[in-house]
């Protein structure tokens, strides 16, 4: 039982630490480029309105790893009574912080200079990407027009969203082996 409870500690910490982690990097990124945010005073810290949403995606984080070890090895089953079970725990966190990865970096790729050139460029040298580029252009100006505020905001609610609903879909328990008649 030990066992169990510290692989599940290690495992959920371990995973929590690497999103807050991704997370921090687009905290310090948004910063580093212009967006201002006034200060809140908590506790007596002055902290920047920012940092917030890092707390909210620290507490999705903990709860997603937690539920999806829990799912995936029943307090009855430790780790070591189901050998496959690490392997769809690791499946489960790589799909899962690849989306939230994906949901929170991509629009600001998008809206990056290095992209477009790259794509400008690409489209010149293949003539259907340019179709593809001016769709992708269309799609990105409404969320390029939305205040950085919003955009943030928007971002953040939406990949901690999509962090734990894969969590949730992907972690589900092992499968009785059929019987054989």
């Amino acid at each position: 039982m030990a066992s169990n409870t510290t692989s599940k500690v290690s495992s959920v910490l371990g995973a929590t630490v690497i999103i807050v982690l991704l997370d921090l990097l687009l905290v310090l990124y948004v910063m580093a480029h212009g967006f201002s945010s006034t200060n809140a005073t908590v506790g007596g810290f002055t902290l920047p309105v920012v940092w917030f949403p890092l707390v909210g995606v620290l507490v999705v984080a903990l709860a997603a790893a937690s539920d999806a070890f829990t799912r995936i090895f029943p307090r009855w089953l430790g780790p070591e009574a189901d050998p496959a079970g690490r392997l769809r725990f690791l499946r489960v966190l790589t799909t899962s912080l690849a989306l939230f990865v994906c949901v929170l970096y991509i629009p600001y790729l998008l809206g990056s200079n290095w992209f477009w050139a790259h794509l400008s460029r690409a489209s010149h040298l293949i003539g259907s990407l340019q179709g593809f580029g001016l769709w992708l252009e269309k799609f990105e100006m409404s969320i390029l027009t939305m205040s950085p505020v919003w955009q943030y905001a928007t971002v953040q609610v939406v990949a901690a969203f999509v962090l734990i609903s894969s969590a949730w879909a992907l972690a589900r328990p092992a499968r009785r082996p059929r019987k054989l008649k």
